[in-house]
C-alpha cells in the first residue's frame, strides 16, 4: 500500500544508532547513507523507511505510529529490549496483548525523537 515512509529525527548519527538496534533482530539494515538522509530496508536492500534531519517544529512525533513485522515472539522480544538499551521509551511492554487482539503479540515505544513504534508478531485481527 505505501511505497516508504519518511521521519525527521534531531540527529541523524544518534538515530542510526537507535535505529541499527532496533532493526537489527527484525532482519533489517541501513540501504543508504549521506549526510542528509538514512534508509533502511529488509536485508539492507531498498528504502523503505528514510530519516531525515530537522530542527525545531519540523520534527515528526505527534500522533506518528508506525507498526513492524516481526518473524517471531523471539524477533520482538529481542527488537524490544534492544531498542530500550538504545534509548526507547516503553509504551507497551513486548508480550501477549490479548486485549488488542487474541493472537496479537508485540510492543510499542517512543524512539529518542518521539515516534512511536510498534513490532508485531501474530495477528492484530
Amino acid at each position: 500500500m505505501f511505497d516508504h515512509l519518511s521521519l525527521g529525527v534531531r540527529d541523524l548519527a544518534a538515530a542510526r544508532r537507535f535505529y541499527d538496534a532496533f532493526f537489527g533482530p527484525l532482519g533489517v539494515a541501513v540501504s543508504l547513507t549521506t549526510e542528509k538522509e538514512l534508509a533502511y530496508g529488509p536485508g539492507g536492500v531498498g528504502g523503505h523507511l528514510y530519516l531525515y534531519p530537522v530542527s525545531g517544529a519540523q520534527v515528526a512525533g505527534l500522533g506518528t505510529h508506525i507498526a513492524f513485522t516481526a518473524g517471531s515472539r523471539a524477533e520482538v522480544d529481542q527488537a524490544y529490549a534492544a531498542a530500550v538499551a538504545a534509548g526507547a521509551e516503553p509504551v507497551r511492554a513486548a508480550g501477549p496483548h490479548p486485549d488488542i487482539a487474541p493472537d496479537y503479540y508485540g510492543c510499542v515505544l517512543f524512539d529518542p525523537d518521539g515516534n512511536k513504534l510498534e513490532i508485531v508478531a501474530g495477528t492484530m485481527h
